[in-house]
């Protein structure tokens, strides 16, 4: 049998996080390396193919046409490859615990936090889960679960959280520009930034402020709040986000709030798993220490302040 060609699997990883992320920086967050060797792995493997997989203008992570062929085949080998390792050695047959998240709020929030859980549990190996399809609770495939939460399913617990906020954000620089954003009514001068299968979040915010749901329509979509949050930091719209998870941009400057204070999702943010399992100990200490965690974020709590006294 001939030898297979394949590149390394550091230079498939890098490029596979960067194309679904949208961003070089966000996929060495996620990698836990230096944006550098991020771009270092890239380069390699786009000297081995001899194509250029990304066009790097203005520092943005946007794909060629070679790279837009090739990305759809490594994601979906990679999701396979995580599928079935998942059905070879189950989550369950340790100390493990595979909590379900999303992506914007695993890099926005939860890991930056997840220290000091290892620190006071160290018995406890905690995995994140971030796909969106694919996940069950029975199968074991994912022991608890941080998400955002309109109808609930029989047999599952429930803990609320807090509830869903909702913020338009966009960069300083859009809010400052010659196209006026002054009131909500402006936004209808601007291309508003969409997350696929999340057209009720600006619907919501629309309606609240008194305005027609249909502005959201012809704007760009993007399959991830965190996408469409760097694409508001780029200048390419105004983009709705879930407070608090935008908290360290806007304080860094590179987002800021148009329009606060946030108005009210029609989700709410809860801790979900299997009734029969909210007992087990592992789940119980990640579900308090997750509730302290919540309770100890000043962002959350003045949130949560200024949308009680709206």
């Amino acid at each position: 049998m001939a030898r297979r060609h394949l590149p390394s699997l550091r230079a498939l990883q890098a490029f596979e996080a960067a194309a679904r992320l949208g961003s070089f920086r966000l996929a060495a967050e996620e990698l836990a390396v230096t944006r550098s060797a991020v771009s270092h792995q890239i380069r390699q493997l786009e000297e081995m193919l001899g194509v250029s997989l990304f066009r790097r203008d203005r520092q943005r992570a946007d794909l060629t046409e070679a790279g837009q062929d090739y990305y759809p085949t490594l994601r979906d080998a990679f999701d396979q490859i995580e599928a079935k390792t998942r059905t070879i050695k189950p989550a369950s047959d340790s100390g493990e615990l595979v909590v379900q998240v999303y992506v914007t709020v695993a890099l926005k929030w939860l890991i930056p936090r997840l220290h000091d859980f290892e620190r006071r549990c160290p018995d406890v190996k905690l995995r994140l889960s971030t796909t969106s399809i694919g996940w069950d609770f029975e199968r074991g495939e994912v022991h608890a679960a941080f998400l955002l939460v309109r109808h609930k399913t029989p047999g599952l617990h429930y803990q609320p959280l807090f509830p869903g906020l909702l913020s338009p954000v966009c960069s300083p620089d859009l809010l400052g520009g010659t196209v006026p954003l002054d009131q909500p009514s402006d936004l209808g001068h601007h291309r508003l930034i969409r997350v696929l299968g999340a057209d009720e979040d600006w619907a919501t915010w629309l309606e609240a402020r008194g305005l027609d749901p249909m502005l959201i329509e012809g704007g760009p979509v993007y399959d991830s709040y965190l996408l469409a949050q760097e694409a508001a930091i780029d200048g390419r719209g105004i983009a709705m986000t879930l407070s608090p998870f935008a908290e360290d941009e806007i304080r860094l400057g590179r987002l800021v709030r148009p329009f606060p204070p946030p108005v009210a999702h029609r989700r709410g943010w809860y801790f979900v798993c299997e009734m029969a399992e909210r007992t087990r100990p592992k789940i119980r200490r990640f579900e308090a220490w997750l509730r302290e965690q919540i309770a100890a974020d000043p962002a959350i709590q003045q949130l949560l302040v200024g949308a009680a006294d709206r």
